[in-house]
């Protein structure tokens, strides 16, 4: 089992490397200009947060995550290839169309956490180390895929699509789906919501958080090469960026079952202070380098942020919530606060230079390094 999904995540996140990885600098290739791609993005993150509501909740509806992912991922394949094919035809039909990849693809990596977390007994330990091997595959995807395009173009963008994608398919077939626990009466609804989830007060602390964080560093993530070619860097420099990066984050999350010793406040506090020196790197950098340095800060950053944030809503929400509950941590980080960020970051970048987005999200950062450093204090007084 472990073999099973470690290879299947390691792929599903190849292939994340090889389209979502190179999509925007593809689309970018094809003359949208900086502020339309952020508007393109913040509607992929807004659909990409209503799918993590809609597709969360229909795991839990039919108690089943293998049958949600087999039903959402061969759409996702789809219209990856029409939104490749026809930018060079027409670009606003790719442009319309990223927003419906979003609604469906974003959610398929929660919902595969969500598989393994239950089919490893809720082990944070083992899950780690599967998760772990799903990074290592991103990262190895994006610096070979960073190196072909140089070589032969963005017709490499497809072919590493195709392959991977495929693979993953047949083994989600293949990999079998523990039933889901026996449902016991619980004093949270059934039916939940959004507003139900930010009643659980540990959980609602993280969800704030989580979107904080997302919002200062999704337009560094998101428009990642047009801050490295203001500093001189190009499309393998953007490969190199994500392959060192990941490894870092890959060791963090592989060692989840050991961070748990780590109290989590500790944690929380180091999670936005670690992307707060990320953005400070990357505003002041003057070469490719010092934004790789930052990137693998911030990957740190991530690796103790994926396991922390799965360990938290496992202890705090019911068994009936869960899968809701992990898509909407993925979702606040990654589409939430993006679809904020991303509406003004382009016009910020084409008004006042690449790197003035990290100057705002030094600034944004603040608080949830204060709330977390207030909340890590009287933690550790209790102690």
């Amino acid at each position: 089992t472990f073999i099973g999904f470690a290879v299947l995540d390691c792929l599903y996140w190849a292939y994340i490397g090889a389209f979502l990885g190179y999509i925007s600098t593809y689309l970018l290739s094809n003359g949208l200009s900086s502020s339309l791609l952020s508007i393109v993005l913040a509607g992929f993150m807004a659909a990409s947060f209503a799918g993590a509501f809609f597709w969360g909740g229909m795991c839990d509806k039919r108690q089943t995550n293998k049958k949600i992912f087999l039903l959402e991922f061969p759409v996702s394949i789809a219209l990856a290839f029409i939104i490749y094919f026809m930018a060079s035809r027409n670009i606003w039909i790719s442009a319309i169309l990223y927003p419906v990849f979003g609604f469906f693809n974003s959610p398929l990596g929660s919902n595969l956490d969500s598989w393994m977390l239950r089919s490893f007994d809720r082990s944070a330990a083992v899950y780690g180390r599967a998760r772990a091997v799903g990074s290592i595959g991103y990262a190895v995807m994006m610096l070979v895929c960073g190196q072909l395009i140089n070589y032969y173009g963005y017709s490499v963008i497809p072919a590493a699509t195709a392959i991977s994608a495929a693979i993953v398919f047949v083994l989600a077939l293949i990999m079998r789906e523990k039933p889901y626990e026996t449902r016991k009466t619980s004093a949270q609804p059934e039916k939940a919501g959004f507003a139900d989830l930010l009643k659980i007060r540990p959980y609602a602390f993280m969800i704030v958080i989580l979107f904080l964080t997302g919002l200062a560093i999704s337009p560094i993530n998101n428009l990642k090469i047009i801050i490295l070619e203001s500093v001189g860097g190009d499309v393998s420099s953007l490969g190199m960026d994500a392959f060192i990066g990941v490894l870092f984050q890959s060791v963090f999350i592989f060692i989840s079952g050991q961070l748990k010793l780590i109290p989590k406040g500790i944690r929380l506090f180091l999670i936005p202070l670690l992307v707060l020196v990320t953005l400070s790197l990357t505003y002041f950098a003057v070469a490719p380098f010092m934004i790789i340095l930052g990137t693998v800060i911030n990957n740190v950053s991530y690796g103790i942020m994926l396991p922390t944030m799965r360990e938290i809503t496992e202890s705090s929400v019911s068994g009936s919530l869960k899968n809701r509950a992990h898509a909407m941590c993925d979702a606040t980080y990654g589409s939430f606060a993006g679809v904020i960020a991303l509406i003004y970051s382009g016009f910020l970048m084409d008004t006042f230079g690449a790197r003035s987005v990290a100057l705002l999200g030094m600034a944004v950062m603040l608080v949830p390094v204060a709330m977390t450093f207030v909340t890590m204090l009287k933690e550790m007084r209790k102690a």
